[in-house]
């Protein structure tokens, strides 16, 4: 077990600076995942961390060491690709085993240590298999079982999950979770998929071109986002964002979307007619015979077009020639073209700088 830290970590290759500085401090036992669009960086950062990738400028710590000139087989890390990297000619048994074995680990510790990581992921009955004879998912937790027997002090997963169907990456979603409960050991995961990131981390790292645009738990970025890169990135379906400008009349400040459709604020530390960006969820738009409460404006809308997942509803909503998906449960609207009363639920609202995109808070609410 041990900490990660990167110290204003430098990424080049020739001329062109990939990784920008970046600094952050993972903790023991901690799951920080990184997740951001292709080309951000995450994998890169993953590399360097695991010696793959040498780095340009900076230091990476694990533990108390300074790693920066040490090959990956004296880290004491353990990383899982998202190809499995499995060798085809081996057992399950002499895959896992391999790393000890090369380590000239004694024989009762390679059988130990093997027992116990099969029995953890329930491949057992597998081990004499060889990689070809397995599912995808069977050969991802025999990747995972060959890290486990090492104990390292920490894992690092590259999209281990990418290649798997939708019902196998919720069903290794589960087992990562409860591996990690049960070890408790360090843990960088990269994803490129913000739903494993907010349902495996206990912090992640968003990043975009090189650089980080927020830290926090899961529930700390969806609530509130530092930018509106975070705001649309994290949750599904995506943030709805309109363009408005905030306006201040005597002491009702709102923000004007159009004439006809102005939305009540708290008082903001910004400039009466203020170009900004309004934010809300799908979840805080509803029909407002099913939802009346104190914190609600209602709006005349007409429903566009409606996207049943069985739980929920989506629904894309036009008012006031302003388009927005409202996320909504079975029977509230039965068809497209359906006249609703939309209700905005002003407390969730959130508002950007529309120049530099960064959030705006308001008046006495506390930091994130």
């Amino acid at each position: 077990m041990a900490t990660i830290e990167l110290r204003d970590v430098i990424k080049s290759y020739g001329g062109a600076e990939v990784i920008h500085g970046v600094s952050l401090d993972i903790a023991d036992h901690e799951f920080m995942v990184f997740v951001g669009p292709s080309g951000c960086g995450k994998s890169t950062l993953l590399r360097m961390v695991a010696g793959l990738e040498t780095i340009t400028g900076g230091d990476i710590l694990i533990g108390d060491r300074l790693v920066n000139a040490l090959e990956p087989r004296y880290r004491d890390i353990a990383m899982v690709f998202q190809d499995y990297a499995l060798y085809p000619h081996m057992t399950v048994r002499e895959n896992m085993a391999f790393g000890l074995r090369m380590r000239k680990a004694p024989a009762s510790e390679v059988e130990e240590k093997l027992a116990e990581a099969a029995d953890i992921l329930q491949i057992t009955p597998l081990l004499d298999r060889k990689p070809g004879q397995l599912s995808g998912g069977q050969r991802q937790r025999v990747a995972m079982g060959r890290a486990i027997v090492r104990r390292p002090s920490a894992f690092l997963f590259d999209e281990p999950l990418s290649n798997l169907d939708a019902k196998l990456r919720v069903d290794m979603r589960t087992q990562i979770k409860r591996l990690h409960a049960l070890l408790k050991t360090t843990t960088i995961y990269v994803t490129h998929d913000q739903v494993e990131a907010m349902t495996l981390a206990d912090r992640i790292t968003v990043l975009r071109n090189g650089h980080i645009e927020q830290v926090g738990t899961p529930f700390a970025l969806y609530e509130r986002p530092a930018n509106l890169f975070v705001a649309e990135f994290i949750g599904s379906p995506a943030m709805n964002m309109v363009k408005a400008y905030y306006v201040v009349e005597g002491d009702r400040a709102e923000a004007v979307i159009r004439d006809d459709l102005r939305i009540a604020l708290p008082p903001y530390g910004v400039q009466n007619g203020t170009e900004v960006v309004l934010g809300i969820r799908p979840e805080h738009l509803e029909p407002s015979q099913f939802r009346p409460h104190g914190n609600a404006m209602t709006f005349p809308a007409t429903t566009k077009i409606l996207e049943p997942l069985g739980s929920d509803v989506m629904a894309l909503c036009e008012l006031s020639g302003v388009e927005l998906t409202a996320r909504l449960t079975p029977g509230r609207v039965s068809r497209s073209g359906e006249s609703v009363d939309l209700v905005f639920d002003t407390a969730h609202v959130h508002l950007f700088d529309a120049e530099g995109g960064q959030r705006i808070e308001a008046l006495g609410a506390e930091a994130a």
